[in-house]
């Protein structure tokens, strides 16, 4: 006997046969190429019979089981004798009491995982007639499925689930929200707290808390449809680290368990600085009260300093201690400024804006003493006046760039090492060049006076001596 090859394409499940030798076997039928749908709709597919078997004519997906044929409802499916079939796997969260409802001509049957909760299998013609159940809807994923043939005539069909959400028959609570995130903004020292939707059909809305670390007492921040809610949380001196959780709350009044504590710990803040200069080292000290938060991690000192002709904050240094002591200090007349910024052990950092700011609790503004004398040593002349000897000192200086105030006149007799001052007066700024002269009683018979001159500021600070006469 001559034996047939035997022949089969792999389609999707449906099988059709071909003849092996005398046998007739079973052998995989092509079938529509598969269609992925969206979350939460239905993946549709047609028939070409009443017994969903063979392969589909078309796949598609539908967000709505509600549909009227008064023909063929596709191209490639007969007017009658055709089938179609819906189904979808979803989340249904904490799950509940819900009621499924089917509408149809012909027949209509309605599958939660597999198993037949509705059937109305019976030729009806053109007359729909629909059949309602109240069911519990475990938690979790679950495969919905809908089965439509219609034998003849038009073909209408519709089928909804909806939760109930009367408290008379829901008693479930929903799942507690995930995904709760925090962000802290330091500039306006509010948290903005994100959350997953939940999957609850029946999702009323959700509820916002805070507590204190170490308080078991939550406060409700706000109550909203939204997935996100910033807290008005606006003292500026409150560095108090706080929980939040987020509640779910669906229509039939049932509330979840918080979500997983979130801690936001809003930056300790320096509430004081000072400052002192040390003439005698140069250096400036800084001083602020110790943060004890749980949270705090570290300070940063920062100097007010101009880098390539601009005036930035230069970081000087990290400390966990509440004084700082800088290097020498130019003594310039001048004011330096100082900021101290915390840092939480969250690795977040007090707003540091660029500008100086005279009212921020954590800068201080501190006068460096003029600590440089004037650059050039004054002219000194002598001459006679009555009774003695005309000491003049002056200085050629433009008045707009003078910086001294005065001229301190010296003498000593030749021989000694003592000087003693013999004028220390301002000048006139009307005259140019500056001068300030005394008449000095002559030496005693036999004995010399040396002079030397020098100018001095208002900070007390001198200028070279010039030459001795």
């Amino acid at each position: 006997m001559h034996r047939k090859s035997l022949l089969a394409a792999r389609t999707g499940g449906a099988l059709s046969a071909v003849v092996l030798g005398s046998l007739l076997v079973a052998v995989p039928q092509a079938a529509a190429a598969d269609v992925t749908c969206s979350a939460d709709v239905y993946k549709r597919t047609f028939y070409k019979n009443t017994s969903f078997s063979g392969s589909p004519v078309r796949t598609d997906c539908d967000s709505a089981i509600s549909q009227s044929w008064s023909g063929s409802p596709v191209s490639g499916v007969p007017s009658d004798n055709f089938g179609v079939r819906w189904s979808v796997t979803r989340d249904f969260g904490s799950g509940g009491p819900f009621s499924f409802t089917a509408s149809a001509t012909d027949g209509v049957r309605v599958y939660l995982d597999g198993a037949r909760k509705i059937d109305l299998w019976k030729g009806t013609g053109d007359t729909a007639r629909s059949k309602s159940v109240n069911l519990t809807v475990p938690s979790g994923r679950h495969t919905l499925r809908v089965d439509h043939v219609n034998w003849s005539g038009a073909a209408k069909v519709a089928y909804t689930y909806t939760p109930r959400t009367s408290a008379a028959y829901d008693r479930t609570k929903p799942f507690a929200p995930t995904g709760v995130r925090t962000a802290y903004n330091t500039t306006t020292r509010r948290t903005t707290v994100s959350w997953t939707a939940n999957k609850e059909m029946d999702l009323a809305n959700y509820s916002l808390y805070r507590r204190p670390v170490g308080s078991g007492t939550w406060t409700k921040v706000a109550t909203t449809t939204a997935r996100s809610f910033t807290d008005p949380l606006v003292n500026p001196d409150d560095r108090t680290p706080y929980y939040y959780e987020v509640r779910a709350k669906d229509k039939a009044g049932n509330t979840s368990s918080g979500s997983t504590d979130t801690v936001v710990r809003p930056l300790p803040v320096v509430t004081e600085l000072t400052g002192t200069y040390d003439k005698a080292t140069g250096k400036v000290s800084l001083k602020w009260p110790l943060n004890t938060e749980p949270h705090f991690d570290h300070y940063t000192v920062l100097s007010n300093d101009k880098v390539d002709g601009y005036w930035v904050w230069v970081p000087l240094g990290t400390t966990k201690g509440n004084t700082w002591t800088t290097g020498p200090v130019v003594a310039d007349g001048e004011w330096g400024h100082y900021r101290v910024l915390v840092t939480n052990d969250g690795g977040t950092t007090t707003y540091n804006p660029n500008r100086l700011d005279a009212t921020a609790t954590n800068e201080v503004w501190l006068e460096i003493p003029d600590g440089i004398g004037p650059y050039y040593a004054p002219d000194l002349t002598l001459g006679s006046c009555t009774g003695g000897i005309r000491a003049t000192a002056s200085d050629s200086t433009p008045a707009p760039i003078r910086d001294f105030t005065g001229f301190e006149i010296e003498r000593r007799e030749v021989g000694t090492s003592t000087w003693s001052v013999v004028l220390h007066q301002g000048y006139d700024p009307r005259l140019d060049p500056a001068t300030a002269s005394v008449c000095d009683p002559l030496p005693a018979e036999g004995r010399t006076h040396e002079y030397r001159a020098r100018t001095y500021d208002a900070a007390g600070n001198y200028s070279p001596y010039s030459e001795i006469r």
